[in-house]
């Protein structure tokens, strides 16, 4: 979920609501803020949590316009009273089932033919593989250290969908990453079909290439790092598919 503040007093008249939202993005040009998952049972969804020991806030009702001039309703769940720049995501049941609201997709302009999950820092692993599986009821998937020297990694899949917790475990990269951003996420992983192009179209808008493979590359946008708006982009027509989780 990207998010940004283009007219300070309607965010500012929004009052509590939109408070942790301004208190971010004041300092900072932006970035990413938080992961949304959609739910079919919200409610259920709600009182796991409570059961298990989280506060959470709602579900309450949500109002979107889109782009193409649909108005999609829902109601959302925020575990631990936000999700904003935080270790775990927000939860939406929207009112349209899933072959209406995904029946016309419009064309992303970097040929993206999915979205194959996302990164996100964590200060202590054990506590974040302690909240995805006893609390929040996804299945774990491979564990162990991770490709940056200094961290280590916990991978859960909810479908094609990856999720991948990085906590750092001694001076290096990632450690630099969480002091300067806190915990959530870092990272989207998005498939694309010609890597090669897409990192081009990227670096023609300013973006700039931290890694880059045969199949992967990541980049990033020049004035985000506060949040780590990074890309990194595969070059994959599908992800491999996984056992589904309790929650989808």
């Amino acid at each position: 979920m990207v998010s940004g503040v283009y007219d300070r007093d309607a965010a500012v008249a929004a009052g509590i609501k939109r408070a942790r939202l301004m208190e971010l993005l004041a300092p900072r040009r932006g970035g990413w803020l938080s992961v949304g998952m959609a739910t079919d049972d919200i409610d259920g969804l709600a009182t796991r949590l409570t059961r298990a020991g989280m506060d959470v806030f709602g579900p309450y009702a949500m109002r979107r316009e889109c782009p193409d001039g649909r108005t999609l309703q829902g109601r959302v769940l925020q575990p631990g009273g936000s999700a904003l720049r935080r270790p775990w995501p927000c939860f939406v049941q929207w009112e349209l089932p899933d072959r209406q609201l995904f029946a016309a997709p419009p064309r992303h302009k970097l040929a993206v033919t999915s979205v194959a999950g996302v990164v996100l820092l964590v200060r202590n692993l054990k506590a974040a593989e302690y909240l995805y599986e006893e609390q929040l009821g996804f299945r774990p998937g491979e564990k162990g250290a991770h490709e940056t020297p200094g961290a280590m990694s916990a991978h859960y899949w909810m479908r094609d969908f990856h999720v991948e917790l990085v906590a750092p475990t001694s001076p290096g990269p990632m450690l630099d990453r969480l002091e300067a951003q806190g915990e959530g996420i870092c990272a989207v992983r998005l498939c694309v079909g010609n890597l090669a192009a897409e990192c081009a179209k990227l670096e023609a808008r300013g973006a700039m290439t931290a890694v880059r493979g045969e199949q992967r590359a990541e980049v990033f946008a020049p004035g985000t790092e506060a949040f780590g708006a990074r890309f990194c982009l595969q070059e994959l027509t599908s992800v491999p598919t996984a056992v589904d989780p309790s929650v989808s």
